[in-house]
């Protein structure tokens, strides 16, 4: 008699655990989603939405349209625009003049001193509550200069102008608090009016939480929060939540040139949070800047404000959440938990798998990351030519096969150590820099503390003996679980950091950033499945990365951007006697191309500039006397110990702007009326802003066996017109604060 073999057993998958797995994976997919979604704008208020509010905001801007550099005509039409506004609404406005002075040292050991005469507008509204004048108060802020370019101009008057509808409803509904405005002046060359305030006014005292806004690109958003903790954050996650912003951005800024700074007010002994951006011309982002302007004064307002600065606290987005921050101490539980789990996984799997495996992936792993960084590396000039020719479509695409080669070295280093051991790899690199980026970028460390910890504490739930129990199921739930925060965090904080690095063609950071992230697509590797889920992980991050926007948005330019006329530049010469016309390395058109004669292409003009000069287009001009020469005179030029030169110096034009530097040495001292600028050896430079016709008496040291000489340039806005040849027929008027005049003279010392 033949007897049958037993049929094979088969473990049925329990429906329970796959409607669960299904369930997670469908919650985890829709919040990835609404991470990637921006925030729904919300309705402007009353007061926003009301026709005189755009109305008044028209002519706001309309008066604020043309440059406003320090100590210029327009700007003081620009101060006095803001005073009758202010006097309009009831309000008494003070005018601070005070002189500042910043200096600024410089790696190679040169010291670049500025000093300024700055003219910022300080308003008072009194709170509603019987003790506002005892108690702090809030400090709201934005400069009204701006650089000599239309485009600073336009970016910068929106704030300005929501500030004004920003006092107008204070000052008919006040909050509790009393709220102090802030026009500052000389932002453009260094913070001088910010300076001036937080130095020198009596009611910078009072300031217990600053809100800075300005200018930016993009949508608005919190830019940066300095000395906040949870309470001063607290009222932007109340009042403005559709305000987004996030501590890993205010890391990433610090590498971007010009960008925005809390500046001097974050001397002040009170939390400050810039906001950025909704500026330009456009009615439904100057509607947005203005109302979340206003929820915010209201907000901080009411809430009772205390005088300190707080350690950095780590703040960002969750989907239905909104706005979250949390101190520097959860940071660092998440840090420890991290280097907890993964001790514990390591101890796991090497017991279960051999040291040899544990040992192979981690190795592996390493392999795989310097391979990825070195090809990276290789095509580093390439992805720097990208960047100055604003193509980011090659960077993305190198990002995009970066991810997908990555991936596919995990998987078949899966085949050869094992899941457990090559997910640990994975994920060990990331935590071995987790406490270094916890140290040197706290606000950044929360992009990997969070997912670190959720996805090692998932490996040690799936390595521990309940964990491989369980069927494929539950196992894919728990993995889905552990890689939520890498889901929903990573691709939003990527995207972010892309869009604000990338128009400054700066596309290495972002790419660089990508590399520890990498680590989390091992987590795929733990199921039974793990190939093809990696495989539709490295798919769909790499669609992510082709889908970020190809082109990197040039700013608008002005009505004159086909023939740069805002640096077009008349430049009076006094060793030469002679007057030119200047303009940096652009196509010429048919009414520029006059100027400059039979020059075919810019050049180096080493007769006047030498030969270290950037190559420019130049022309001799005709000479407007009426335009004077700086009044230099050398006083003394002794040699001794060391040489000493004294001299005057004074504009006849009253040039808002004075700019000297020292050629040929380096400075031991130097001193204005009297008063020390320098006392240590280096180079030499001074930009001097407002001094108007004032004598200024010098001295400067150098060695006893140098010569040296000191230009001097006055810098001042317009060119004479009466020396252009007429615009076209058709074609834009010439603003009168179109390019610039420079008159030079030099002193030297021998």
């Amino acid at each position: 008699m033949e007897i049958a073999a037993p049929l094979p057993s088969v473990r049925l998958p329990n429906p329970a655990t796959g409607a669960l797995a299904c369930l997670v994976l469908a919650a985890v997919a829709w919040l990835a989603w609404l991470a990637l979604t921006p925030p729904r704008v919300p309705v402007p208020g009353v007061e926003v939405a009301a026709a005189g509010w755009k109305t008044r905001m028209a002519g706001h801007l309309q008066a604020l349209h043309e440059p406003r550099p320090i100590a210029t005509a327009t700007n003081a039409r620009a101060r006095d625009y803001l005073l009758a506004q202010l006097r309009e609404m009831g309000l008494k406005p003070d005018v601070q003049r005070t002189t500042v002075r910043r200096s600024v040292v410089y790696f190679f050991g040169g010291r670049h001193n500025t000093i300024g005469v700055v003219r910022n507008v300080v308003v008072r509204i009194p709170g509603s509550a019987k003790d506002a004048a005892r108690r702090p108060a809030l400090l709201l802020t934005s400069h009204y200069d701006s650089g000599a370019s239309t485009l600073d101009a336009v970016r910068g008057a929106g704030p300005v102008a929501a500030l004004l509808e920003t006092a107008r409803a204070l000052r008919a509904s006040p909050p509790a608090n009393d709220v102090l405005l802030l026009f500052a002046d000389g932002d453009a060359v260094g913070g001088l009016g910010a300076k001036g305030f937080a130095e020198q006014h009596p009611l910078a005292r009072r300031v217990a939480l600053t809100l800075k806004f300005d200018d930016g690109d993009g949508p608005l958003r919190l830019f940066s929060a300095s000395g906040a903790d949870g309470a001063a954050l607290s009222g932007w996650q109340r009042a403005a939540p559709d305000l987004r912003g996030t501590s890993l951005l205010a890391e990433m800024a610090r590498m971007m040139p010009n960008a925005p700074q809390a500046g001097p007010l974050a001397t002040l002994n009170a939390p400050l949070l810039l906001f950025t951006g909704g500026t330009g011309a456009d009615a439904p982002a100057l509607a947005h800047l203005g109302d979340a302007m206003l929820r915010l004064a209201r907000a901080y307002g009411t809430m009772p404000l205390a005088h300190g600065m707080h350690a950095a606290s780590s703040y960002f987005a969750l989907p239905l959440a909104g706005p979250v921050a949390h101190a520097p101490a959860v940071t660092w539980a998440l840090v420890l938990a991290a280097c907890a789990a993964l001790a514990l996984a390591w101890r796991r799997i090497q017991r279960e798998d051999g040291t040899t495996e544990a040992l192979q992936g981690l190795f592996g792993v390493a392999f795989l990351l310097v391979i990825t960084r070195i090809g990276t590396w290789t095509w580093r000039e390439e992805m720097m030519e990208a960047g100055v020719a604003g193509a980011a479509g090659p960077p993305l695409l190198l990002l995009a096969v970066t991810l997908c080669l990555f991936v596919a070295g995990l998987v078949l280093l899966r085949r050869s150590v094992g899941a457990s051991a090559a997910t640990l790899g994975a994920l060990f690199w990331p935590a071995l820099a987790l406490p270094l980026v916890a140290v040197v970028l706290p606000g950044a460390a929360w992009l990997l503390a969070w997912p670190l910890a959720l996805a090692l504490l998932a490996v040690l739930a799936l390595e521990s003996s309940w964990g491989r129990r369980q069927d494929r199921w539950m196992r894919t739930a728990l993995l889905l679980a552990g890689s939520a925060p890498a889901l929903i965090l990573i691709p939003p904080a990527l995207r972010d950091t892309w869009l604000m690095l990338a128009p400054q063609r700066m596309y290495m950071v972002p790419m660089l950033m990508v590399l520890p992230l990498l680590g989390f697509a091992g987590l795929m590797l733990m199921v039974r499945a793990g190939p093809a889920a990696a495989g539709a992980l490295a798919l769909a991050g790499a669609a992510f990365c082709l889908a970020l926007p190809p082109a990197v948005g040039a700013p608008a330019q002005s009505a004159f951007a086909g023939t740069r006329l805002e640096q077009l530049v008349y430049f009076k010469d006094m060793n030469t006697w002679r007057a030119y016309w200047l303009l940096p390395p652009q196509p010429l058109d048919d009414w520029s191309r006059p100027l400059f004669g039979q020059l075919k292409e810019p050049a180096v003009y080493m007769e006047v500039f030498g030969w270290h000069s950037p190559r420019q287009w130049f022309a001799i001009a005709p000479r407007d006397d009426a335009i004077a020469f700086p009044e230099c005179f050398v006083l003394l030029d002794r040699v001794g110990k060391v040489r000493l030169g004294r001299f005057t110096v004074r504009s006849k034009n009253r040039a808002p702007h004075i700019e000297l530097w020292m050629s040929g040495a380096k400075a031991l001292r130097s001193r204005l009326d009297g008063v020390t600028l320098t006392d240590s050896e280096g180079p030499w430079r001074l930009s001097l802003y407002g001094m108007e016709d004032r004598l200024l008496r010098f001295e400067i040291e150098s060695a006893a066996d140098e010569i040296f000489a000191i230009t001097v340039q006055e810098r001042m806005p317009g060119l004479p017109r009466h020396l252009l040849p007429a615009r076209p027929a058709g074609a834009e008027l010439l603003p009168e604060y179109a390019g610039a005049t420079h008159s030079t003279d030099i002193l030297r010392f021998y």
